[in-house]
Order: structure tokens, then C-alpha cells, then sequence
């Protein structure tokens, strides 16, 4: 484990990282660029793929070019191919330069700068997240907090009393949905909610980011045979966070959601739960798909 000032230093070349590409994204939302199709998993956000995604990449590792030298570390990010450094090095980079592409296209709400430090026991000590529209950096350390725009953070909850439940596009499409609302109303009925809102459309980190925006929330994936799921980038600096706040973020069977899997950067063999209460992500585990 790395000395607390390098942790500092290293935090604070990902803060900088992720400010300067997600300002840069938010200079090209009204720009014109090309996009295209990619090889990803098969949902439309998984596959859409710009020049803004690319220069944002180039720029974050621009950024941490002597933090990769001068401490020897490993690198993964979604725009270029897994070189599997994250399995020699004892850490690694894990860099998400524009999640939430498909929002960011469709100039709406949803897209962030991601930036993880992994050790290759695929656990996050540095993770650091930029919100380029609303100009928000959240950055936590592990054991250290979380802190928004530099300063120490506590989220405080709407006080509504909704069940809100953020969700990937494509899970409406899919033959346990029906089944999945009627198991949520019956406990949001059982908890006094006044109703079970839907979100969809965000990107992965900011579907998690907004669980601790509500008393009661949720954001889930299930594990599924094909690949997709999201992918390691999609998590890494939103699991230390909600670690930071002491809030529930598991795999779908409640163990640890492991960040360096030899067998493939996918998530799909996983799943993963993000919820406010613990209470709330047992109730979303004990959900079977027929």
C-alpha cells in the first residue's frame, strides 16, 4: 500500500486529470464530431463511441503519464485495448474518459470523467469522479472520506418519500421487467413509499452517483450470460465511494464487487447492487429472473 502523501499526490493528479477532460467534453457538447459504432456489449450506450471520447482519453493520460512511470502502475481504460498490466502491476489506472456517451450525444444529463487507482486485488484506494455539466469532482481516498470540490462531503437526501430506482435502457426490454416492478411496489407498499420512480438514460456512474441523492434508492445490474454488464471502468471509483459513505455496493450475491478479473473486463458474470440502505439491497438480491 502506498504512503498516505503519495496516495495525496496521486489523488490529486486524478482530480486534475478528470477536471481538464471534463471540461474539455463539456467545450464539445454543442461541437460537431464524428461518432461511431464500437465492439462492446449489447446495448446501444455500450457500443456508442466519439473523437470526444478518444481526446478525453488522451488528455487524462497526459495527466498521469509520470504517475504511471515513477510508481510503476498499470493501465486500463476503455477506449484502447486491455493491455493486461492490471494483472503484473500491483496497482493500476482504471480510466472511464466518457461515461455516458450516448447522453452525452443526445445533450442531456448523464455523462462523467471516471478515474480509479486498483490494486490487483481489484480493490479501488483512489477514486475520483468529474461531473463536467454541473461541474462537480468527487474524489475519495480509501479510509479518508469522501470530499466534493475539495471539501468534505456528506450527502444529504431529499426527504421525499418515493422509491427511486435507476436503471440501464435496455433492462425494459427484457421479460422479467414486468415481474421486477410488481416485486418493487409490493416492498415500496410495505415501506410507505408514495411510489416507485423509474429513472433511466444515465451513464453507470452517474446512475450510482445519484443513489445517495434520495432517502430511498437503488441502481442494479443482474448477472446475465452474454457479456456486457458494464465493465470494470463502469464501477472502480464509484465503489470506493459508496465504501467512503458506508453505503451498500456489492455483486448481486453480496460479496465484494471484485474490480480485476483475469477472465474479462465485463461485468455481466457479477451484476452489481448500489443502494441507501442495506435493508433496501438484500430486498433487490432475493429478486430471481424467471
Amino acid at each position: 500500500m502506498f504512503e498516505k502523501t503519495v496516495l495525496d499526490k496521486l489523488c490529486l493528479q486524478a482530480i486534475e486529470a478528470s477536471i481538464a477532460a471534463g471540461k474539455w467534453i463539456q467545450s464539445q457538447v454543442d461541437a460537431a464530431y464524428h461518432r461511431r459504432k464500437k465492439e462492446g456489449g449489447h446495448s446501444l450506450a455500450s457500443q456508442v463511441v466519439t473523437e470526444v471520447d478518444y481526446k478525453a482519453q488522451a488528455i487524462i493520460l497526459k495527466h498521469l503519464a509520470s504517475s504511471v512511470n515513477q510508481h510503476d502502475l498499470g493501465l486500463l481504460t476503455e477506449e484502447a485495448a486491455d493491455d493486461q498490466s492490471r494483472l503484473e502491476k500491483d496497482y493500476f489506472w482504471c480510466i472511464d474518459p466518457l461515461d455516458g456517451t450516448l447522453p452525452f450525444t443526445e445533450q442531456r444529463p448523464g455523462y462523467a470523467v471516471s478515474i480509479a487507482l486498483i490494486s490487483k486485488s481489484g480493490d479501488p484506494v483512489i477514486g475520483v469522479v468529474y461531473v463536467p455539466d454541473e461541474d462537480l469532482c468527487y474524489s475519495a481516498i480509501k479510509g479518508q472520506g469522501l470530499y466534493l470540490n475539495g471539501e468534505s462531503f456528506l450527502p444529504k437526501p431529499s426527504a421525499d418519500i418515493s422509491l427511486h430506482v435507476y436503471m440501464d435502457r435496455s433492462m425494459q426490454g427484457e421479460s422479467y421487467f414486468n415481474d421486477l416492478g410488481t416485486y418493487l411496489k409490493q416492498w415500496a407498499d410495505s415501506q410507505n413509499y408514495g411510489e416507485v420512480v423509474y429513472h433511466f438514460g444515465y451513464g453507470a456512474v452517474r446512475n450510482a452517483l445519484s443513489v445517495f441523492a434520495h432517502r430511498d434508492s437503488c441502481y442494479f445490474k443482474f448477472p446475465k450470460a452474454k457479456k456486457g454488464g458494464g465493465s470494470i471502468w463502469d464501477f472502480a471509483a464509484t465503489r470506493l465511494i459508496f465504501e467512503e459513505l458506508n453505503l451498500p455496493v456489492s455483486n448481486y450475491r453480496g460479496d465484494k464487487l471484485h474490480l480485476n478479473s483475469p477472465e474479462t473486463t465485463f461485468m455481466h458474470l457479477q451484476g452489481v447492487v448500489y443502494a441507501s440502505k442495506r435493508e433496501l439491497a438484500n430486498h433487490l438480491k432475493r429478486f430471481k429472473i424467471s
